[in-house]
């Protein structure tokens, strides 16, 4: 059978689209009825009759739920970005007829969540005290993805210099706010605290906390360490949980590097310390990701202002 746009606009509903995208999200007909608020045999007859459409399985049924054909993976990849579009849709006639409302999706990453969003968010929800934002923590590899599909609106974080050489960058677009420092903290009452300066061959002694592998963080302290002719510390956790690495660092012992915006508050609460190392460690651009092919809804919109105020308001412009 040939399908043209036309004969796809006539038998498809949004609505099946949506059954579809939730079944995928709970890997399960019944927990996708449970969150739509619908009977499972609703959800099923949904499923078969775009499978009786398109004239082949969209799912496989197993042990632990269910997954997508490839036909399936195909059309999930598509839904998502019709939903984000519908999604902006529903933002926008909102907007028009009650003022400003709406959602905003914002995914994030360590570099920017301690600091620059919260105070973002703060300023949006003054203005706009309505619209809802859901954040979304991870890394670029998961982050990248869903900004193209339209699963998230923005990421917010590092703009590192390989990001093109993603695979979804050609449909991406970066802004950068501002330039970060890099800081090696511990405890406040660390051996080597009030030390002017402390060498980097100094500190392999001790234990340290570090970025895991995977991270864009993790990369700059490796290449930290290889400019100073060092290996790597040997008596390492690997974690980019904050609150934990915090928690090590009480031991008086424990070193860790972190974004200097990201330690700031925990400096001047008395719980961590900068070490000089006698010179200025960069961490690189902060800023935000947005897809090129696809307009902000309202909602993003008004986010991606009070992004940028909150960093004239901290770091002034840029562009200055």
């Amino acid at each position: 059978m040939q399908f043209t746009h036309l004969s796809v606009a006539r038998k498809l509903k949004f609505y099946q689209l949506v059954v579809f995208d939730q079944v995928l999200q709970s890997g399960s007909l019944l927990r996708a009825a449970q969150a739509l608020g619908l009977t499972q045999p609703a959800v099923t007859k949904i499923i078969h009759e775009l499978e009786s459409y398109f004239g082949a399985p969209l799912l496989v049924r197993g042990n632990r739920g269910v997954s997508a054909t490839p036909l399936g993976a195909l059309m999930a990849r598509r839904s998502k970005s019709l939903l984000a579009e519908l999604r902006s849709l529903t933002d926008e006639v909102n907007a028009y007829q009650e003022g400003t409302s709406g959602h905003v999706l914002v995914g994030t990453l360590i570099s920017a969540s301690s600091s620059l969003l919260p105070h973002a968010l703060q300023l949006l929800k003054q203005r706009a005290p309505k619209v809802l934002v859901s954040l979304r923590v991870g890394q670029m590899d998961q982050l990248f993805p869903a900004l193209a599909v339209g699963e998230v609106d923005l990421v917010v974080g590092r703009v590192p210099d390989d990001w093109r050489w993603h695979h979804e960058s050609s449909q991406l677009e970066a802004v950068v706010l501002y330039g970060e420092e890099l800081a090696v903290v511990t405890g406040a009452q660390h051996p080597l605290t009030g030390q002017v300066p402390v060498s980097l061959a100094a500190l392999l002694d001790y234990p340290w906390v570090l970025p895991t592998r995977d991270s864009l963080l993790r990369r700059t302290v490796d290449r930290l360490f290889d400019e100073a002719g060092l290996e790597a510390p040997s008596n390492v956790v690997e974690s980019l949980s904050i609150l934990t690495n915090l928690s090590l660092m009480q031991d008086q012992q424990t070193v860790a590097v972190m974004p200097l915006e990201a330690a700031r508050q925990f400096i001047g609460a008395g719980l961590l310390r900068t070490l000089d190392l006698g010179s200025h460690l960069q961490f690189g651009d902060i800023g935000y990701f947005h897809a090129g092919n696809r307009e902000l809804g309202p909602a993003a919109r008004l986010f991606r202002e009070c992004l940028e105020q909150a960093s004239q308001e901290q770091h002034g412009d840029l562009t200055a």
